[in-house]
Formats: C-alpha cells, sequence, structure tokens
C-alpha cells in the first residue's frame, strides 16, 4: 500500500523532473530540435541503405547533401 508520503515524494519528483524539463528546453531548443532532426535522418538512411557521413547544413538548419571526402584538385597547368 502506497503512502502518503510516498505519494507526496513522487509528487514532489514529478514536479521537479517537470520544471527541469521547461529549463533545458528554454535553454537547448534549437539544439535538442536538430538532435532529433539528425537521429532521424540517420534512422531514414538506415533504411534506405545510405551512408551516414555527416550532412551538411545550411544556416537556417536545412540538410544540403552528405559530406563526402574528396581528392584536391591540381588548379595549376604547366
Amino acid at each position: 500500500m502506497k503512502t502518503e508520503k510516498e505519494i507526496q515524494t513522487a509528487w514532489e519528483i514529478w514536479t521537479l523532473i517537470n520544471q527541469l524539463n521547461d529549463i533545458l528546453w528554454d535553454r537547448y531548443d534549437d539544439e535538442f530540435i536538430e538532435i532529433d532532426l539528425q537521429k532521424e535522418l540517420d534512422k531514414t538512411r538506415l533504411r534506405e541503405g545510405k551512408s551516414l557521413l555527416p550532412v551538411r547544413r545550411t544556416q537556417t538548419g536545412g540538410a544540403i547533401e552528405p559530406l563526402t571526402l574528396t581528392t584536391p584538385q591540381n588548379k595549376t597547368k604547366g
């Protein structure tokens, strides 16, 4: 049987967790959304059998294309 003290403690913990949640979202809202979007992109890419190389982003956070390694280009003539 649950005691009054146990119920009150659970309520206080739940309230504090919700306050912490609000504080963290206020501070890291954009970063949390970016992490979530990246995880969803990774899941989609895995399902499609594509590489998980980092994706280059625009300043607004939109994906442009996967980053790839390239060889240096020799632009000298001679």
